[in-house]
């Protein structure tokens, strides 16, 4: 992963300047589309992020951040942050290039000016990739990696994977609407308003964008020799998505996981649950400590991911089980419920997977997190049953 033909120059006196140096041979080559969403990243990435703003960056290890996403109506993911001898590398883009460029806007502001030199995208989710165009918008020089996989999903499905995430902030838009019409309170006014206002600005920005695909792929294991701090991308074996792949610090005993391992439940419905937990043990078996989820808090401790396997492999007996008995789909959802889970019924995971849900997504006032999560085991349920 060395830049070979790419020259490193000391970062320009301004960020203006540097922005505009940067993105001349950029948008010289760029169509009048692509242009003007450049100029859009350029203009949001040379302002100060607004208050409030949309990321709480923590420290997990020197040198390792997690930027934990605060919530909202198109929810982002976290960003994890590595800082190497020249630069940075970031992983995931979030869910639009704003978000991205007002990510590394608050890093300058809150933890070092150093350059972006690498961003990694766990996979190819929305809320993972549709930010990579803030990156080449604030520096050509920046290398986007992924798995190969990943690139050839996003190659193949991204631009329809935008268009459908715009399509249904415009349904989510009409539902709010029609929920702030009937709110009776100035808190649930407030509420709706807020993910009305968010859900109109995601459609703004997202009508005209396309994917940004990465310029470096592997299959399995890719190096980082950097000498402050090596850092190893791996893929574990297949789990939330095809293509799941993790960046681990060796030296700093932190990895961060993408939505291998979350705060909130798994999500399943491009996934391999079958799978799932064997990855999760591979992945145990590096010797890290920290774990910089791609959605949910900072763990310190290994106890999460073994909670969240437990909780997989649950939910996959009780179904591959429910469906030998010759139960229908109905059946099991009405009998799969968080309360019938003994890895989430009055346990520390249980309790963990709430708090998280209440306090990183965009809930109503008097939102349940429980109801939330009940959605969340139906779903996993119903994409167990379609994949046994």
């Amino acid at each position: 992963m060395r830049r070979g033909h790419c020259i490193l120059v000391p970062m320009p006196a301004t960020r203006r300047s540097f922005l505009s140096r940067c993105l001349a041979p950029v948008l010289c080559s760029a169509g009048l589309v692509e242009q003007s969403v450049l100029r859009a990243a350029q203009a949001r990435a040379e302002a100060r992020p607004a208050a409030p703003r949309l990321f709480d960056i923590a420290p997990a290890a020197p040198g390792v951040w997690l930027a934990l996403a605060r919530p909202a109506a198109m929810l982002n993911s976290n960003a994890a942050i590595f800082e190497i001898t020249d630069g940075l590398l970031i992983v995931d883009s979030h869910s639009k290039p704003s978000a991205a460029a007002a990510l590394v806007a608050q890093i300058r502001l809150e933890l070092t000016r150093k350059p972006v030199r690498y961003l990694v995208n766990t996979h190819f989710h929305y809320d993972h990739a549709h930010g990579n165009n803030a990156y080449r918008a604030l520096d050509w020089r920046v290398e986007i990696v992924a798995s190969a996989t990943t690139r050839q999903i996003l190659g193949e499905r991204g631009g329809q994977a935008i268009r459908d995430s715009v399509e249904t902030m415009r349904r989510n838009l009409e539902a709010a609407r029609e929920q702030l019409g009937k709110a009776r309170t100035e808190e649930q006014r407030g509420y709706y308003r807020r993910a009305a206002a968010e859900m109109e600005a995601y459609i703004r920005e997202m009508q005209n964008v396309t994917p940004e695909l990465p310029d470096i792929t592997f299959e399995e294991n890719l190096v980082l020799h950097d000498r402050v701090q090596p850092l190893h991308l791996v893929f574990r074996g297949r789990a939330h998505t095809a293509s799941d792949i993790c960046v681990f610090s060796p030296s700093r005993k932190a990895v961060a996981t993408g939505d291998l391992v979350v705060g909130f439940l798994p999500g399943m419905g491009d996934g391999f649950p079958l799978e799932w937990p064997a990855t999760l043990h591979s992945l145990g078996e590096l010797p890290f400590a920290a774990v910089l989820p791609g959605h949910g808090g900072l763990q310190q401790t290994r106890q999460r991911l073994d909670e969240m396997r437990g909780y997989i492999e649950e939910v996959v007996e009780a179904v591959v089980n429910g469906k030998r008995q010759g139960r229908t789909i109905q059946e099991l959802t009405a009998a799969i419920t968080p309360r019938a889970l003994g890895t989430l019924n009055g346990t520390s995971y249980g309790n963990y997977v709430a708090e998280m849900t209440k306090r990183y997504r965009l809930l109503p006032p008097d939102g349940d997190p429980w109801e939330s999560i009940a959605g969340g085991v139906r779903g996993n349920v119903e994409a167990i049953h379609r994949k046994t």
